[in-house]
């Protein structure tokens, strides 16, 4: 298997939900959504699968509709803060030292209703290991999101943090099995796609 583990792209900002927050992308994160799909335009990508959230399915779809692929939506890819009611993206949370990311920093993770971490981790790589079966011949890519990323990778690396790494908006990384069985990191947060033109040094040209 090859495998492109991808953050989604930049979501609205929602607070205080009837239930979970479930935010879709803003105009921004639509371009770079879009601007995902333009780099990798030419790889060979044989499936598409995301996170149940909307941020992840909205940045999947135009990847795999460039390919003419349906969106295989995997439960266990959702993110570590599925139980919150209120959705703010972390640059935002950490610059106004908002209450939740207080709660992260000193370790109360389920008064923000996130998972705890080691749980998390356990939870994301239980679900991998059931889904790869079907994917194991195949280059396959999930759009999903920062934690469940970190907790995939520090799980294959044998890292106790688990999120021991940062992942911006779309970064990808891309992993392939050895011939141990092993999993092989071959880049982390990759964001090219986002500041130039592939297969030159030329930056995008604006919007």
């Amino acid at each position: 298997m090859k495998l492109i583990l991808i953050r989604h792209a930049l979501p609205e900002r929602l607070e205080d939900c009837d239930g979970p927050a479930d935010p879709g992308l803003t105009d921004v994160g639509c371009q770079q959504a879009r601007r995902l799909a333009d780099w990798l335009r030419d790889e060979q990508i044989d499936h598409v699968a995301s996170s149940p959230k909307r941020r992840a399915i909205e940045t999947a779809r135009p990847l795999a509709d460039q390919r003419g692929l349906e969106v295989e939506i995997v439960a266990g890819f959702a993110e570590i803060d599925s139980g919150s009611s209120t959705y703010i993206p972390y640059e935002q949370m950490r610059r106004e030292r908002h209450e939740i990311w207080h709660h992260l920093r000193s370790g109360r993770w389920e008064e923000a209703g996130f998972t705890d971490p080691e749980r998390f981790r356990d939870e994301v790589a239980a679900a991998f290991a059931g889904w790869e079966e079907a994917h194991r011949d195949r280059t396959v890519a999930v759009v999903a999101h920062s934690g469940t990323v970190n907790a995939l990778v520090s799980h294959f690396l044998g890292i106790e943090n688990v999120f021991f790494f940062g992942l911006e908006y779309t970064g990808m990384c891309r992993l392939r099995r050895n011939i141990l069985g092993g999993m092989h990191v071959t880049s982390l947060n990759e964001t090219a796609h986002l500041h130039t033109v592939r297969d030159t040094l030329d930056p995008l040209p604006a919007p």
